[in-house]
Protein backbone atom coordinates (compact mmCIF):
# COMPACT_ATOMS: atom_id res chain seq x y z
CA UNK A 1 0.00 0.00 0.00
CA UNK A 2 1.36 3.61 -0.70
CA UNK A 3 -0.38 6.60 0.25
CA UNK A 4 0.40 10.08 -1.71
CA UNK A 5 0.11 12.88 1.19
CA UNK A 6 -0.94 15.97 -1.40
CA UNK A 7 0.89 19.33 0.27
CA UNK A 8 -1.37 22.48 0.56
CA UNK A 9 -0.64 25.34 -1.47
CA UNK A 10 1.86 24.38 -3.14
CA UNK A 11 4.24 26.84 -5.04
CA UNK A 12 4.74 26.26 -9.02
CA UNK A 13 5.73 29.67 -8.98
CA UNK A 14 9.30 29.04 -7.55
CA UNK A 15 11.72 28.54 -9.67
CA UNK A 16 12.07 24.65 -9.42
CA UNK A 17 16.25 23.37 -9.92
CA UNK A 18 17.03 19.90 -8.98
CA UNK A 19 14.79 17.21 -7.13
CA UNK A 20 16.11 16.65 -3.32
CA UNK A 21 14.22 13.58 -1.71
CA UNK A 22 14.43 13.22 1.94
CA UNK A 23 13.51 10.37 4.08
CA UNK A 24 11.14 11.56 6.94
CA UNK A 25 12.41 9.64 10.40
CA UNK A 26 16.02 10.01 11.23
CA UNK A 27 16.35 12.99 8.36
CA UNK A 28 14.10 15.24 9.54
CA UNK A 29 12.84 14.59 12.80
CA UNK A 30 14.73 12.28 15.29
CA UNK A 31 14.76 8.54 15.13
CA UNK A 32 13.39 7.86 18.62
CA UNK A 33 13.89 4.11 18.23
CA UNK A 34 9.63 3.41 18.00
CA UNK A 35 6.91 4.90 15.70
CA UNK A 36 5.99 8.53 15.48
CA UNK A 37 2.47 8.18 16.12
CA UNK A 38 1.72 11.68 17.29
CA UNK A 39 2.69 15.47 16.66
CA UNK A 40 4.42 15.65 19.97
CA UNK A 41 6.57 12.80 19.16
CA UNK A 42 7.85 14.64 16.15
CA UNK A 43 11.08 16.43 17.36
CA UNK A 44 12.93 18.21 14.45
CA UNK A 45 16.67 17.27 14.18
CA UNK A 46 18.28 20.70 14.97
CA UNK A 47 19.11 22.64 11.52
CA UNK A 48 16.61 19.71 9.80
CA UNK A 49 14.27 22.60 8.94
CA UNK A 50 16.32 25.51 8.28
CA UNK A 51 18.26 23.63 5.52
CA UNK A 52 15.13 22.38 4.03
CA UNK A 53 13.92 25.41 3.95
CA UNK A 54 17.12 27.05 2.74
CA UNK A 55 17.05 25.05 -0.37
CA UNK A 56 13.54 25.14 -1.22
CA UNK A 57 14.24 29.34 -1.14
CA UNK A 58 17.12 28.40 -3.56
CA UNK A 59 14.60 26.94 -5.96
CA UNK A 60 14.77 22.88 -5.21
CA UNK A 61 12.35 20.44 -5.30
CA UNK A 62 11.40 18.83 -2.10
CA UNK A 63 10.02 15.60 -1.59
CA UNK A 64 9.82 13.26 1.35
CA UNK A 65 9.49 9.74 0.64
CA UNK A 66 9.24 7.67 3.91
CA UNK A 67 8.25 3.86 5.01
CA UNK A 68 5.19 4.04 7.72
CA UNK A 69 5.27 0.53 8.73
CA UNK A 70 3.74 1.16 11.70
CA UNK A 71 0.44 1.20 10.04
CA UNK A 72 0.56 -2.31 9.11
CA UNK A 73 1.04 -3.11 12.07
CA UNK A 74 -1.62 -1.65 13.78
CA UNK A 75 0.06 1.20 15.93
CA UNK A 76 -1.27 3.80 13.90
CA UNK A 77 -3.38 4.37 11.10
CA UNK A 78 -2.84 6.50 7.78
CA UNK A 79 -4.82 9.96 9.72
CA UNK A 80 -2.04 9.84 12.28
CA UNK A 81 0.88 9.59 9.96
CA UNK A 82 -0.86 12.91 7.89
CA UNK A 83 -1.13 14.49 11.18
CA UNK A 84 2.24 14.37 11.78
CA UNK A 85 3.04 15.79 8.34
CA UNK A 86 0.28 18.14 8.99
CA UNK A 87 2.64 19.12 11.92
CA UNK A 88 6.08 19.05 10.24
CA UNK A 89 4.55 21.18 7.11
CA UNK A 90 4.00 23.84 9.60
CA UNK A 91 7.14 23.71 11.19
CA UNK A 92 8.36 24.33 8.00
CA UNK A 93 6.43 26.45 7.25
CA UNK A 94 7.11 28.90 10.27
CA UNK A 95 10.84 28.00 9.17
CA UNK A 96 11.01 29.82 5.64
CA UNK A 97 9.77 26.23 3.78
CA UNK A 98 6.09 27.79 2.63
CA UNK A 99 5.55 24.38 0.21
CA UNK A 100 6.94 21.31 -0.49
CA UNK A 101 6.21 18.71 -3.73
CA UNK A 102 4.91 16.07 -2.33
CA UNK A 103 4.91 13.28 0.12
CA UNK A 104 4.59 9.53 -0.45
CA UNK A 105 4.67 6.62 2.37
CA UNK A 106 4.53 3.58 2.39
CA UNK A 107 2.07 1.94 4.44
CA UNK A 108 4.29 -1.07 5.34
CA UNK A 109 8.12 -1.99 5.73
CA UNK A 110 7.34 -5.59 4.59
CA UNK A 111 10.09 -6.32 1.07
CA UNK A 112 7.31 -7.67 -0.52
CA UNK A 113 5.08 -4.24 -0.34
CA UNK A 114 6.46 -3.10 -3.89
CA UNK A 115 6.41 0.85 -2.45
CA UNK A 116 7.65 -0.07 0.29
CA UNK A 117 11.76 0.81 0.39
CA UNK A 118 14.06 -1.01 -0.55
CA UNK A 119 11.74 -1.59 -3.21
CA UNK A 120 11.34 1.74 -5.77
CA UNK A 121 7.61 1.81 -6.16
CA UNK A 122 7.02 5.27 -4.45
CA UNK A 123 10.04 7.13 -6.38
CA UNK A 124 8.31 5.28 -9.79
CA UNK A 125 5.43 6.46 -8.50
CA UNK A 126 6.16 10.20 -7.76
CA UNK A 127 7.52 10.61 -11.17
CA UNK A 128 4.30 9.29 -12.56
CA UNK A 129 2.22 11.62 -11.06
CA UNK A 130 4.52 14.95 -10.85
CA UNK A 131 5.82 15.03 -14.51
CA UNK A 132 8.31 17.79 -13.33
CA UNK A 133 10.02 15.78 -10.66
CA UNK A 134 13.10 14.17 -11.93
CA UNK A 135 15.39 12.11 -9.65
CA UNK A 136 18.24 11.63 -12.28
CA UNK A 137 18.55 15.48 -11.89
CA UNK A 138 18.66 14.93 -8.14
CA UNK A 139 19.78 13.70 -4.85
CA UNK A 140 18.06 11.08 -2.04
CA UNK A 141 19.21 11.87 1.73
CA UNK A 142 18.46 8.99 4.29
CA UNK A 143 19.61 7.98 7.83
CA UNK A 144 20.43 4.38 6.29
CA UNK A 145 22.71 2.35 3.83
CA UNK A 146 19.77 0.66 2.61
CA UNK A 147 18.07 4.29 1.66
CA UNK A 148 20.98 4.81 -0.86
CA UNK A 149 21.03 1.48 -1.95
CA UNK A 150 17.45 1.94 -2.82
CA UNK A 151 17.62 5.49 -4.96
CA UNK A 152 20.87 3.77 -7.10
CA UNK A 153 18.98 0.81 -7.46
CA UNK A 154 16.01 3.28 -9.14
CA UNK A 155 18.20 5.18 -10.83
CA UNK A 156 20.07 2.43 -12.17
CA UNK A 157 16.51 1.22 -13.25
CA UNK A 158 15.67 4.33 -14.52
CA UNK A 159 18.62 4.56 -16.62
CA UNK A 160 18.35 0.93 -18.37
CA UNK A 161 14.44 1.82 -18.89
CA UNK A 162 15.36 5.06 -21.03
CA UNK A 163 18.20 3.44 -23.08
CA UNK A 164 15.39 0.50 -23.80
CA UNK A 165 12.95 3.23 -24.92
CA UNK A 166 15.43 5.25 -27.00
CA UNK A 167 15.93 2.58 -28.46
CA UNK A 168 12.64 1.54 -29.51
CA UNK A 169 12.41 5.15 -30.49
CA UNK A 170 15.69 4.71 -32.84
CA UNK A 171 13.99 1.33 -34.56
CA UNK A 172 10.63 3.05 -35.01
CA UNK A 173 12.39 5.53 -36.80
CA UNK A 174 14.47 3.64 -38.95
CA UNK A 175 11.75 1.35 -39.87
CA UNK A 176 9.12 4.73 -40.24
CA UNK A 177 12.08 5.96 -42.55
CA UNK A 178 12.52 2.59 -44.55
CA UNK A 179 8.59 3.06 -44.88
CA UNK A 180 8.65 6.37 -46.18
CA UNK A 181 11.40 5.93 -48.92
CA UNK A 182 9.92 2.37 -49.97
CA UNK A 183 6.32 4.80 -50.86
CA UNK A 184 8.39 7.55 -52.91
CA UNK A 185 10.66 5.23 -54.34
CA UNK A 186 6.99 3.21 -55.82
CA UNK A 187 5.74 6.76 -56.49
CA UNK A 188 8.77 7.72 -58.66
CA UNK A 189 8.34 4.43 -60.19
CA UNK A 190 4.44 4.71 -61.28
CA UNK A 191 5.31 8.27 -62.21
CA UNK A 192 7.61 6.79 -65.15
CA UNK A 193 5.50 4.14 -65.92
CA UNK A 194 3.20 7.17 -67.06
CA UNK A 195 5.66 8.95 -68.93
CA UNK A 196 6.78 6.18 -70.99
CA UNK A 197 3.12 5.67 -71.62
CA UNK A 198 2.34 9.04 -72.47
CA UNK A 199 5.43 9.14 -74.87
CA UNK A 200 4.05 6.04 -76.81
CA UNK A 201 0.58 6.98 -76.95
CA UNK A 202 2.47 10.60 -78.50
CA UNK A 203 3.98 8.78 -80.64
CA UNK A 204 1.00 6.64 -81.77
CA UNK A 205 -0.89 9.94 -82.44
CA UNK A 206 1.78 11.15 -84.60
CA UNK A 207 2.35 8.09 -86.63
CA UNK A 208 -1.91 8.10 -87.18
CA UNK A 209 -1.70 11.59 -88.27
CA UNK A 210 0.74 11.24 -90.83
CA UNK A 211 -0.80 8.28 -92.36
CA UNK A 212 -3.92 10.17 -93.14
Amino acid sequence: MISKYKVANAAPTIPTECVIGLDRDGVINKDLGTYCTHPNSFEPIPGSLEAIASLRQRGHKIVVITNQGGIEKGLMTPEDVNAVNNYMLDLLGKSGCPSIEAIYYSESSNKKDMYAKPNIGMFKRCEKENKHIKFSTGFYVGDKMSDYETFEQFLARKTKEEEAERQRRAEYEDREWRRMASLLETKQKIEQSRSHHDIVDQSKKIYESLKK
